[in-house]
């Protein structure tokens, strides 16, 4: 059972903290003590009680309470525990799991003004250009799977809200339910055919897109299955979902929903 779902900046506004989650990583707290850390940009890891207690510590509280914390719950020496402590810290560091206060950010990919340049004009061409609905599915699985390559998770997201801003209008009189139904099919074709390998998170973010693009209040949900760690991202519209199976996200926690 999940317990807490951190995400960037990791503390509270106005807490004194040394490290913090980068934009594209989760970390989730699960009842036995262990956690996972989620990276929207790379893989899942499963970290163990004392791994998530020494994480929670340090994003919370700073490494010297961490120490404190660690060495009176084990009974261990404060001096062996901020050893072990630092070369936990630097591997995560290693891994693009966590980042420095104390040092720049570490960049992934190019920025946020660079994905708008690119991504906002290829977005409103495909929606210009591509009037059949497999053949805009087709586009945008592409451009979703570039996007992720170029930007990673956080920045796509933001750049692909920002350039659908509100909801377009549907067509009056036109059932829901036939719609859905249409942009389903539209996208598992698409996927089928598709040069590119496309895998749940391009699906999510081009249903969600075309979804956006007709007037449905789409929304992208991120889920784990922690025994054994997977992970899953889908697009809900209400109740249905797009190009993805009811029972298979049915087995996955959400964590996160965009």
């Amino acid at each position: 059972m999940i317990t807490t779902i951190q995400t960037h900046p990791g503390v509270p506004a106005g807490q004194q903290a040394e490290f913090s989650l980068p934009p594209d990583v989760i970390f989730v707290s699960v009842h036995d003590g262990s956690a996972r850390l989620l990276n929207m940009a790379g893989c899942f890891h499963a970290v163990p009680a004392v791994g998530a207690l020494m994480l929670r510590e340090t994003l919370g509280r700073g490494a010297g309470a961490a120490v404190q914390r660690i060495a009176q719950e084990y009974g261990v020496e404060p001096r062996q525990v901020r050893k072990d402590l630092d070369d936990f810290l630097r591997e995560l560091e290693d891994q693009g799991l966590l980042y420095s206060l104390g040092n720049p950010q570490p960049r992934r990919g190019t920025g946020v003004g660079l994905a708008r340049l690119f991504l906002r004009p290829a977005l409103h061409g495909i929606q210009r250009l591509c009037r059949a609905p497999e053949l805009r599915a087709r586009a945008l699985l592409g451009l979703a799977r570039i996007s992720f390559r170029l930007f990673g998770w956080t920045r796509t997201i933001a750049v692909w809200k920002e350039a659908h801003g509100r909801f377009a209008t549907r067509p009056a009189g036109e059932p829901e339910q036939k719609t859905i139904r249409a942009l389903d099919q539209a996208v598992r074709s698409a996927a089928a055919s598709h040069p590119f390998e496309v895998e749940c998170k391009e699906r999510a973010l081009c249903c969600w897109s075309l979804a956006r693009s007709v007037g449905l209040d789409a929304a992208l949900v991120v889920g784990i299955n922690l025994l054994p760690l997977a992970g899953h991202c889908w697009c809900e519209v209400g109740s249905q979902l797009l190009s993805d199976n009811q029972d298979h996200c049915a087995d996955y926690t959400p964590v996160g929903r965009w």
